[in-house]
């Protein structure tokens, strides 16, 4: 493909020089602040992940590739840091990382600055309940229940990703951020109109489980978090290798290596919470400890 057009602020870093010795110091003169997804994601990297030098036009090159990965029809200053990382090979993946996610915290930020609808008739604030937990602990059982019984919509991880799967949508460094993202969106609006909602996801960034808990506050709603496990290791891979949950798009079930792998990034609640253990707990005795905690 021919390399894409560069944005005025890409061509001012790059220069017409035939070699580009210093992209970090290039951009931050180029840029001087005006744009913040470029300057906050050197700031991520480093410039200790920007060595070298890269010849002009193989690195236009490389950033016209990346912005084309990534839908765009110009080459902005970001997609010259992505360019930089694939034309010397250093850490490519974690720079696509870093800029989903650093994406991710702007779009959810902007749902953070919701306000909420007000309602003359609005009998008691919103609930937001999170039921979190590593595949195969109960979580997405004990949500539709949940739902139930507060007349709620329930937002899933799986069944969002799997309704892009069909449009290539998805990627290894997007889909963790995406995810997150969608998340949020679909709670905040439900929440805007004083609408209860239960969030059927992993959880296991303490940062996205605060993210939801600061949106749900600031529009006027009540955050209750409960985390599921289960404490049987034979019972818990048991139900993950013999599930077959029927979600278009998406993956009947995981391998026990993916459960422990999100086991190992699972970072603890620093306040108190409901705890569910579905080795232990009947469905019905989990749902109605979580309907206490939510005060319903």
């Amino acid at each position: 493909m021919d390399d894409l057009p560069l944005h005025p602020s890409a061509e001012a870093a790059v220069g017409i020089d035939g070699v580009v010795r210093d992209l970090a110091g290039a951009l931050a003169g180029a840029l001087s602040g005006a744009d913040g997804i470029a300057a906050e994601l050197l700031d991520r990297l480093g410039a200790d992940l920007l060595p070298g030098a890269v010849a002009r036009a193989d690195l236009l090159a490389a950033a016209s590739l990346e912005a084309d990965r990534l839908g765009d029809v110009l080459v902005r200053p970001e997609h010259l840091v992505l360019g930089w990382a694939r034309a010397t090979g250093s850490g490519l993946e974690h720079v696509r990382g870093e800029l989903q996610g650093l994406m991710a915290d702007h779009a959810q930020a902007r749902y953070g600055a919701l306000r909420p609808v007000p309602r003359a008739d609005a009998a008691r604030p919103p609930r937001a309940v999170l039921l979190a937990g590593v595949p195969g602990t109960g979580k997405s059982t004990l949500a539709e229940a949940l739902a139930w019984r507060l007349r709620a919509p329930v937002f899933s991880m799986d069944w969002q990703l799997g309704a892009l799967v069909p449009f290539g949508a998805l990627r290894l460094d997007n889909t963790g951020p995406l995810a997150e993202t969608n998340l949020i969106a679909s709670s905040a609006r439900q929440l805007q109109l004083g609408l209860d909602v239960v969030v059927d996801a992993t959880g296991h960034r303490r940062e996205a489980r605060d993210r939801l808990r600061s949106v749900t506050e600031r529009l006027g709603g009540v955050f209750v978090g409960v985390e599921c496990v289960c404490s049987d290791e034979e019972v818990h891979r048991g139900r993950v290798e013999g599930r077959a949950r029927g979600i278009p798009g998406w993956h009947e079930t995981v391998s026990w290596e993916h459960v422990l792998r999100v086991k190992a990034l699972w970072e603890s609640w620093d306040e108190p919470h409901p705890v569910v253990d579905s080795a232990v707990e009947s469905p019905g005795s989990a749902l109605l400890g979580v309907l206490a905690a939510v005060g319903a």
